[in-house]
């Protein structure tokens, strides 16, 4: 990860971590073991802070057997999650293979997967911190009882998990439940952008003049965050007008310019802030960046296309999700998108549109399943019904998508009664987008 600037350059970055951190595999486990560690300490020592003989009531519990339990369980538990982590590292493989590399953080992602591997560290963590407790002879009795109900609900609850957590594993590995996974995550992402707050304007207003200053990045890679609050914040202390032309998932490096600055020139620390305010990291991630969705089920529907897997099913699959995309993005007006700028101009962005997100997710599957009939006819019905209810500031990008659908089709088809068909899909969007107002004849 990239760490451009200094002192207020890293909050980006710290944002940028918090943001992704849902993908880290690391994250649950840790967080289960403390709470396991802390709830091993506090049973032991909860009648210190009692009143004498509030615990009396407990069953009493020899220390040897709750020791040969807690063994029992820390031994089992360790080999449980070592397990459990290999065969994750197997589906982790095998989807990168089947689906898409790009694909992996989703199910690195997965809650399932990772409160099983945080229940069995944690409860690892649990038997272990307890044995190290009455090693020392810190327990009291009633400490002993508790502990030992304590690991027996730790065991009941890592029995529950393992359980599900086998039922899962076979899940996971179903191209469908990949797909749903990569277009709830997107969804979620297109909702945050199609919401971005208004934006926002300082004293006074930028009126960019002169030549722009043009500002590169440090590093190459793929672009993961914009801090745009800090870029404006920076833009009206210094007086500045700042105008992106980037935006996240693109790749960057050193020779192509990050920003272009107007104003009075900066000095060599304001230059680092603006800069570290751009996040660059080694591969993208869908937060903050509404196309990486679309282009994800293309990748996997062009991947499904191939000669080496050769199934159209996963691809239309893919076409159906993303229709289910391009509607929630269609319905929402141009004038609903986020702005292309601060109110005051001092920071101009470069942003998605629908148009962007259209040609990204249907483009490359109608090329690559052009010589497929049901590929097409199924992009052209998710065009039809996308004519039927888009916004109409979009309909004509939706029939160059239809013609285009339709070209590669005719070239890419051996039968006269499959052209025949999708002709007469494709003219069933025409006629749907000239109901609207548009010209069938485009």
């Amino acid at each position: 990860m990239a760490r451009e600037g200094t002192g207020e350059a890293l909050l980006p970055v710290l944002k940028n971590q918090m943001r992704s951190a849902r993908t880290a595999l690391w994250l649950r486990p840790a967080i289960f073991s403390v709470v396991a560690a802390t709830a091993a300490v506090l049973l032991a020592t909860v009648d210190i802070v009692l009143p004498s003989g509030s615990l009396d009531w407990l069953p009493e519990v020899e220390t040897a057997a709750v020791e040969n339990l807690l063994e029992v369980l820390a031994s089992g538990m360790l080999t449980v999650a070592t397990v459990t982590l290999s065969v994750h590292m197997l589906v982790l493989n095998l989807a990168a293979g089947q689906v898409s590399p790009r694909a992996v953080p989703e199910i690195m992602a997965d809650r399932v997967t990772q409160n099983a591997m945080g229940t069995f560290l944690g409860t690892f963590v649990y038997a272990l911190s307890a044995l190290l407790l009455l090693g020392f002879e810190v327990v009291a009795r009633s400490g002993v009882s508790l502990l030992f109900l304590g690991a027996l609900l730790m065991m009941l609850n890592a029995v529950r998990y393992l359980v599900q957590w086998i039922h899962h594993v076979a899940e996971i590995l179903k191209i469908n439940h990949t797909l749903h996974r990569v277009h709830r995550q997107a969804v979620a992402v297109l909702d945050a952008y199609l919401a971005d707050d208004a934006p926002k304007s300082c004293a006074e207003v930028a009126t960019p003049s002169g030549e722009a200053l043009p500002l590169r990045p440090c590093i190459a890679g793929y672009i993961e965050l914009i801090d745009g609050e800090r870029l404006h914040r920076l833009a009206c202390d210094h007086d500045l007008a700042v105008r992106l032309l980037v935006q996240e998932g693109d790749f960057v490096h050193p020779h192509r310019v990050l920003m272009a600055i107007h104003g009075a020139r900066p000095d060599a620390a304001v230059l680092d802030a603006l800069r570290g305010a751009v996040v660059v990291g080694f591969e993208r991630t869908h937060e903050g960046d509404p196309r990486f969705g679309f282009e994800l089920l293309a990748e996997v529907a062009s991947r499904a296309l191939s000669p080496g897997i050769n199934d159209p099913q996963s691809a239309i699959a893919c076409v159906n999700y993303l229709g289910s995309l391009l509607a929630k993005a269609g319905s929402c007006p141009p004038g609903r998108y986020p702005a292309p700028q601060t109110a005051d101009g001092r920071v101009r962005y470069l942003r998605a549109d629908f148009a962007a997100m259209l040609e990204r997710a249907l483009r490359p599957i109608m090329r690559d399943g052009a010589g497929f009939a049901e590929v097409i006819d199924a992009i052209l019905r998710v065009l039809r019904d996308l004519a039927e209810e888009v916004a109409p500031d979009y309909l004509d990008s939706i029939v160059m998508e239809a013609r285009r659908a339709e070209d590669l089709a005719e070239g890419g088809l051996q039968l006269a009664v499959d052209k025949k068909a999708i002709h007469a899909v494709a003219r069933e969007v025409r006629e749907a987008a000239a109901r609207r107002g548009v010209s069938a004849a485009q």
